[in-house]
């Protein structure tokens, strides 16, 4: 009799364990896709999402948001959030508290003072929908919550040092490409490296790896100093290397 009943009990508590294991699938499966990317941080800000982050953690430069993401900016910290699907470019200024949307932010007030308003700018749909696409390279984690880092996926993962040959159509593409990147640089500010973000995601389409070494060289002497591009250039360096 107990060892039927021990059966009893070992069958119910494999039945939990499929269960919980296939709520936390389907929970996976329908979280909310990535609505924007953090292209610029000054300072230390933190964030969090109630249905994924149970404490704040820190910010980081290149990291995806979604919706319902809530970022805490102290005074003189800043950010600059692209939203892909609007091409929608804010820029941040603390003490602020801000929530993500699809295609915009709205910052969280007091009820004492009015509430912060970002600086607004706008991208072409195309361009902000195409660095989405960006391989940004920081740390090899999953994309599967809020607040990682896009990592460079197997499709663009550089295997050789030079660039894979291209047929006239990809040719065509990539000077197309180069074109909205000069007409974004037009309007771009001094530090703004979402010019070269978009270009660099559609040389990283076609594996144009010496063109995207160039790019991020691009991107470095706009922000000499940011440790997330000097992270990209060197993890494209040491890749180079080992497949030399």
């Amino acid at each position: 009799m107990k060892a039927k009943r021990r059966m009893k009990c070992t069958g119910f508590f494999c039945l939990a364990v499929f269960i919980a294991f296939l709520t936390a699938t389907v929970a996976a499966q329908t979280s909310s896709p990535d609505m924007g990317l953090i292209t610029k941080l000054s300072g230390e800000a933190t964030f969090w999402n109630k249905g994924e982050n149970k404490e704040p953690v820190k910010v980081q430069a290149f990291m995806k948001v979604r919706q319902g993401d809530h970022l805490k900016l102290p005074a003189a910290v800043s950010l600059t959030l692209l939203y892909f699907a609007s091409g929608r470019q804010e820029t941040w200024k603390g003490p602020a508290t801000l929530i993500a949307g699809d295609t915009e932010s709205a910052a969280v007030s007091d009820q004492k003072t009015p509430p912060p308003q970002p600086e607004v700018k706008f991208l072409p749909a195309k361009a902000s929908r195409q660095i989405a696409e960006a391989p940004l390279t920081l740390s090899p984690v999953s994309t599967s919550k809020s607040g990682v880092i896009q990592t460079m996926g197997p499709k663009c993962e550089p295997t050789a040092k030079n660039a894979t040959p291209l047929s006239s159509e990809d040719q065509k593409k990539i000077r197309e490409a180069e074109k909205v990147y000069r007409d974004l640089k037009k309007s771009a500010a001094a530090d703004d490296i979402t010019p070269e973000l978009y270009f660099f995601s559609v040389l990283a389409e076609h594996r144009q790896f010496p063109d995207m070494a160039k790019m991020v060289d691009a991107m470095l002497q706009k922000r000499p100093g940011d440790a997330a591009l000097k992270d990209l250039k060197a993890r494209l360096r040491s890749q180079a290397a080992a497949s030399r």
